[in-house]
């Protein structure tokens, strides 16, 4: 076989994996959606199913219900909470977090620098002067993290194939991003501001006896934190001192 016959092999078995590969994702996505749609007490008013199809997002505005999809080996999960379990949102290019909102209450407050950070702040920090300094980017990924101590993070990947920064792949999985970081925004904002007015209606005795039983939960939770490896010694004292001061 000559040169340009070796070519044209590599060129059709590059389709073929290509094609053999969309349709893996197509059916991980399909997968996803089917099981959604069976679930009870939940019907989704806005849902993205990721990238690479394997984690996605349901958001069921009159419930005020968040489903956190995932597919894995052994088949679609879906995890719903309520929207104020929901303690933080970012967008990340390339490792690095370019926006993020959190909770100014709750435990989501305290925690939510370790917690979304704490474990992935070296790989942020040495990816930050490679990625600023780059014109194109391989991955655009959306972070959530719950209220969940076994499972607090869900990512959702928008892009995952090298694009430049100004081309539409980027562009296009930006927008998305954007979009449901600024939805899962609104939810967090909402949870502050019931919290806030709970805080005004509570009566001082309420209030003090209710702070109480909020630190001391706060303080199980950290130290439960601790001992399920989430949360280094160093970061637990941090955390626990913020808490008492």
């Amino acid at each position: 076989m000559d040169f340009w016959g070796w070519v044209l092999v590599i060129v059709v078995a590059g389709l073929g994996i290509a094609i053999a590969q969309a349709i893996a994702v197509s059916n991980k996505k399909k997968a996803m959606e089917e099981e959604l749609e069976s679930l009870p007490d939940f019907s989704p008013t806005q849902k993205i199913m990721g990238n690479n199809g394997d984690t996605g997002l349901a958001i069921d505005e009159e419930r005020k219900k968040v489903v956190l999809i995932k597919n894995g080996p052994t088949g679609v999960a879906l995890k719903p909470i309520t929207y104020r379990d929901v303690l933080s949102s970012e967008i990340f290019v390339d490792g690095e977090t370019v926006t993020k909102t959190a909770r100014g209450s709750q435990l989501g407050g305290a925690l939510i620098g370790g917690l979304a950070l704490g474990g992935v702040g070296a790989i942020i920090g040495g990816l930050s002067g490679k990625t600023r300094s780059s014109e194109k980017v391989k991955r655009v990924d959306l972070r959530i993290t719950v209220n969940d101590t076994k499972s607090p993070l869900h990512d959702i990947n928008f892009m995952d194939i090298e694009g430049k920064k100004d081309g539409i792949i980027y562009k296009s999985a930006m927008d998305e991003a954007r979009h449901w970081h600024g939805l899962i925004a609104v939810l967090i904002k909402m949870a502050d501001n019931e919290d806030a007015r709970k805080e005004g209606d509570e009566t001082p005795l309420q209030a003090s006896g209710d702070i109480t039983s909020s630190l001391a939960d706060e303080l199980s939770k950290l130290s439960d934190l601790r001992d399920k490896g989430v949360l280094s010694d160093e970061e637990f004292t941090i955390q626990k001192q913020r808490l008492l001061s």
